[in-house]
């Protein structure tokens, strides 16, 4: 049995999928807040602290919220980013260059109130976005349903890629909002072939546009996974491995979002 024919007969039992999904991933972000505080672990560029750039050969223990620096050119290794979002950063340093065994390092602080600040802007900007996009959904297909659906995918993609970065053990910094947003205009943009194919064909039958689209759309979204993963693992720019990690994550649960979740309330409204 093809793609094709399978997903004809199971559509409605699949759409269990994204909605387990969704729940998984609330029940985790809850779950997080419960035990720390906050629904998502964020580095120290979105709510403070210290960020300290050591420079040595040694191994650091897992006990240390660090990440590794290597040279673009050689892929040597030259030392660590460490985070630390206590008061006594002192006594902090003492410790870390004694296992380091090198007192080669620079401190930036980061104040908690900008970072903050920060943070409620970047959630106000999203929010802020999310309602453009769905005015603007609504005035291009003239209906309600089609609209929320091409949102409901996008939120659903973010809530399940912030899970799984939870689940991980990867703070959300500042590029990893980079590419939180960029995964959202990735998700608006596929979720837009779909619903356009699917309303404005009328000479095809439903299931034949939706897999029209279906076969656009995976085609790009599994260029675009390709694409991302030998970028992870050829680049030595930690910024670059978390927009492509988070990015990965994203377009994975956004097949499942768009193929699945709002192809199944597209036949449930235009049938």
């Amino acid at each position: 049995m093809n793609i094709k024919k399978f997903y004809n007969k199971n559509w409605k039992k699949l759409m269990i999928l994204p909605i387990f999904l969704f729940l998984l991933s609330c029940t985790i972000l809850y779950s997080n807040y419960l035990s720390t505080g906050e629904f998502i672990n964020k580095d120290v560029s979105l709510k403070g602290g210290y960020l300290i750039t050591i420079k040595t050969d040694v191994e650091l223990s897992e006990e240390y919220n660090s990440r590794e620096l290597v040279s673009v050119g050689s892929g040597k290794k030259l030392g660590y980013t460490v985070e630390y979002g206590g008061n006594n950063i002192d006594e902090f340093m003492m410790q870390l260059s004694a296992e380091a065994k090198s007192n080669e390092y620079s401190i930036e602080e980061l104040s908690p109130s900008i970072a903050n600040r920060f943070w409620d802007g970047t959630i106000k900007a999203v929010s802020i976005a999310i309602m453009v996009m769905s005015g603007v959904m609504l005035l291009y297909f003239r209906k309600l349903v089609p609209a929320v659906g091409i949102i409901l995918a996008g939120i659903s993609n973010i809530v399940n890629t912030l899970a799984v970065l939870t689940l991980l053990g990867i703070n959300l910094s500042s590029s990893g909002i980079a590419a939180i947003l960029m995964l959202l205009g990735y998700s608006i943009d596929s979720n837009i072939v779909l619903t356009a194919r699917a309303i404005k064909n009328k000479h095809q039958k439903l299931d034949e546009r939706i897999y029209s689209a279906f076969e656009t759309g995976m085609t790009m979204t599994l260029t675009s996974i390709v694409a991302l993963t030998i970028l992870y693992l050829t680049s030595s720019a930690e910024i670059l491995k978390i927009i492509s990690v988070t990015l990965i994550i994203g377009l994975l649960f956004d097949m499942v979002n768009t193929w699945i979740q709002n192809a199944g309330i597209l036949r449930y409204t235009l049938k």
